[in-house]
């Protein structure tokens, strides 16, 4: 069997991939920010990590596993949010008195957080209004106030 140069070319630019591939993947897996399941980001630089759960600072006794200091890290939330009392405005099927609803301030159709404002039309029910794109939801439920619309504010 004659290998030919291109022959040889291709097998050393697989190679070449390869390694670069796995360059990739390490580096990646070094990353000390973990994202958690409710897509809030923790750095767990200075952790140790003990039955699935994050210590900081952890002083812990190899002979028989003790631990000395346990001081948990605290989660925060990436995303802010926003609440309000409010009556339904859109025909939802919640008594027409005063609720308090919190949502997180992210406006589903224009895709961005923060936007959201607490009745800056001074609707009687009160309703939230993106900043951005003006759509306007119910403060009680969440929905999109136009009848067709089956777009909703997130819950946190």
């Amino acid at each position: 069997m004659v290998i030919t140069d291109n022959f040889k070319a291709l097998i050393l630019g697989i190679i070449g991939v390869l390694l670069l591939l796995s360059v990739c993947v390490s580096v990646d897996y070094a990353d000390p920010i973990i994202t958690t399941e409710n897509n809030s980001q923790m750095n767990t630089t200075n952790c140790t990590l003990i039955s699935g759960v994050h210590y900081d600072d952890m002083i812990v006794n190899r002979s028989n596993k003790h631990i000395e200091n346990y001081n948990v890290v605290v989660e925060k939330p990436k995303y802010s949010t926003i609440g309000m009392w409010a009556k339904p405005s859109c025909g939802c099927n919640y008594r027409y008195t005063w609720h308090y609803r919190t949502f997180i301030n992210y406006c589903p159709n224009c895709h961005h957080y923060g936007t959201l404002r607490k009745n800056p039309k001074g609707v009687p029910e009160r309703e939230y209004t993106c900043a951005r794109c003006s759509s306007d939801f119910c403060g009680c439920c969440g929905k999109e106030k136009y009848s067709y619309s089956r777009v909703y504010l997130r819950r946190p």
